[in-house]
Formats: structure tokens, C-alpha cells, sequence
């Protein structure tokens, strides 16, 4: 207490002219209907300075939180998407008399669901890249799932699956093989990768006199894993093709492997019934 006394008396002239500057701004801002109204709006700028900044760090503590629902959000409407296309096909193959006597239960149950995923980690060093996402088997993966970016894309498949972890196969490996065509068209052919270039994969093995243009839409065609009329990319140029019968297109993907942060694995609830019935025949 002593030297709180002590220090205050040391310092007696310092505190009687702070104690002054104040009451002298008080009587400035209360006095002067000018000066207050700086004071007031500066202080409100302030103010307002503040609540900006605590809002820009609470949602920037929310981003994954509603980056997640977003995922969610998008694996609905992928559902529900694919569950019309299933419908439309129904009723588009059913003639005018017979569509009249549809009913809700006699259309079909939807095929697909979809379970939102984080990456966790991407490796393309190489030619065997592949991906890690945060979900395993206790969520429901499974080998062989498909897999799509937030946006619709073709990413990869599921290939080796721990219970919290996934690894997946993308598009630009080697390894990946998928059937696709040209969105004007009922002619497929195979997607592969030939290791150059992680923006763009190849479209082969499409009959010679397939016509294309630049920017044509490629989709996905017959598959166990990935439902069909799914992008895949689009064309950019006519590539070099092994067969003088067949055409090779370059495609740039749908899907950007650089920016990839969140994806969708395809459950076929069909999966294993059309799988065991097709593997019967191998017997």
C-alpha cells in the first residue's frame, strides 16, 4: 500500500493532467453539439469495426461446420435427381394410354444414395495417385463404390477401405477404367488416363466415324459403379488413337483435382444382387 501511495505522489502532476485532458474532452463533446456528433459517429465506426471482425472469425469457426451441411445438402438433391431421371425414363417409355394409370407405388424405388465424404489426403506425385477420404466402412463404404465431386464430377473408386478411412482410385491413374460417350450419342467407348496431365484424361476406342466438337459434353454409359449420364468432362481436341478404326479425344475434366476438398460415394443398393447374379455366369 505504501508504495501505491509512494507512486502516486510521484506521479501526482502526470494523473492531474490526464484527469484534465479528460474533463476537458468531456466538456468539448458535451458542450458542443458538433463535436459530439464526430465523436458519435467515429465511435459508432468503431464500434461497428469491431462487430464486423467478431462476426468474420465467428463464421470463419463455422466454414466447416456449413461446408458439411452444404456436402449433405448436395448428396440430397444428387438423390433426388437420379430418382426423377429413373422416373422420367418409366414414364417416357410408357405410351400416353399408359401413363394415366401410373400410380406413386408402381414407380420405381431410387437406385442410388449417397454418402458425403472429406479428403484428407491427395497424392499425385506419380502415376498411381490416389485419394484418402475421412469415411470407412462403419459409415457404410465399401470397395468398388463410386465416387463424385460436389458438383457432379467423376472422381475415382473406392479401392481399400480401413473402418474410419477410404483410399480411392481417381480418374488420372493408370489403373482407371470407365465406359462413356458423347453426350449427343449412343456410341461408347473407355475413359483412361495416359499420365500427363491431371486436367485431362482420354476418351478412346469411339468408332471412326463418331463426328465431335469442341466443349461436347462426355458422360458416363454402362457401369456397375457409377449410374449413367453423369459428367465426366468435356472434349477439347482429337488425341492420337492406337486403332486407324477408332477415335481418341482429349477431355478436360469436370472434376478439378487440384481444388477437390469434398466428394460423394455412390451406394447402388443393387450393387451385390446385379454383381452375384453377373459372377454366376463366370462359373
Amino acid at each position: 500500500m505504501r508504495n501505491l501511495f509512494n507512486f502516486i505522489i510521484r506521479n501526482s502532476h502526470w494523473l492531474l493532467a490526464a484527469l484534465l485532458v479528460a474533463f476537458s474532452f468531456y466538456l468539448v463533446f458535451t458542450q458542443n453539439s458538433y463535436q459530439r456528433s464526430v465523436y458519435l459517429t467515429s465511435a459508432n465506426q468503431v464500434t461497428g469495426w469491431f462487430y464486423s471482425l467478431s462476426n468474420d472469425v465467428t463464421s470463419f469457426f463455422h466454414l466447416k461446420k456449413n461446408n458439411q451441411l452444404l456436402l449433405e445438402r448436395s448428396a440430397e438433391l444428387e438423390r433426388e435427381i437420379l430418382s426423377l431421371k429413373e422416373q422420367m425414363e418409366v414414364l417416357t417409355a410408357a405410351d400416353s394410354t399408359q401413363v394415366s394409370a401410373f400410380v406413386s407405388d408402381s414407380l420405381p424405388l431410387p437406385q442410388f444414395d449417397f454418402i458425403s465424404a472429406e479428403v484428407v489426403n491427395l497424392s499425385f506425385s506419380g502415376v498411381n495417385n490416389f485419394i484418402t477420404i475421412n469415411k470407412g466402412s462403419q459409415h457404410g463404404i465399401r470397395p468398388d463404390m463410386g465416387v463424385i465431386s460436389a458438383g457432379g464430377g467423376i472422381v475415382g473408386v473406392v479401392s481399400v477401405v480401413s473402418r474410419n478411412r477410404a483410399v480411392v482410385i481417381p480418374v488420372i491413374n493408370p489403373k482407371f477404367r470407365l465406359s462413356a460417350r458423347l453426350k449427343n450419342s449412343e456410341n461408347y467407348g473407355s475413359i483412361s488416363w495416359d499420365g500427363t496431365n491431371i486436367r485431362e484424361a482420354q476418351l478412346q476406342e469411339l468408332p471412326k466415324h463418331e463426328s465431335f466438337r469442341e466443349g461436347d459434353t462426355v458422360l458416363t454409359s454402362f457401369s456397375r459403379i457409377f449410374p449413367r449420364n453423369l459428367i465426366i468432362g468435356f472434349v477439347n481436341s482429337e488425341g492420337r488413337s492406337k486403332d486407324d478404326n477408332f477415335n481418341t479425344f482429349n477431355i478436360q475434366l469436370a472434376t478439378n483435382f487440384y481444388t477437390l476438398q469434398e466428394v460423394l460415394v455412390i451406394d447402388d443398393t443393387y450393387y451385390e444382387e446385379q454383381k452375384q447374379l453377373e459372377e454366376t455366369l463366370q462359373q
